[in-house]
């Protein structure tokens, strides 16, 4: 909704959509893969189908174990540590 909230949680989606802007700006943002496997892919928001599909095609996010993607859940601190070290071990170093 365009406000900047940040003392809230972020989702997984949102997580996603970050990292593809971030790799994009880097020029390592590319092609994902169809995410239809999952059985909640209709929930993903318009502003992150292209980055759940990187992410997932990256292998930086997974399905939970009930066959979802889970795109509005929050992404726990154990989540995000695992989704950033994957994105340092398949995108190269992040610049700040």
């Amino acid at each position: 909704d365009g406000t900047f909230r940040p003392d809230e949680a972020i989702t997984r989606q949102q997580l996603s959509a970050m990292l593809y802007r971030y790799a994009g700006l880097e020029g390592r943002a590319g092609e994902g893969v169809p995410l239809s496997d999952f059985t909640d892919a209709g929930e993903i928001g318009a502003y992150a189908r292209c980055a759940m599909e990187w992410a997932y095609g990256e292998g930086l996010i997974a399905g939970t174990g009930s066959g979802t993607l889970a795109p509005a859940g929050r992404a726990t601190r154990a989540q995000t540590a695992v989704i950033l070290t994957r994105y340092l071990e398949c995108c190269g170093e992040v610049r700040v």
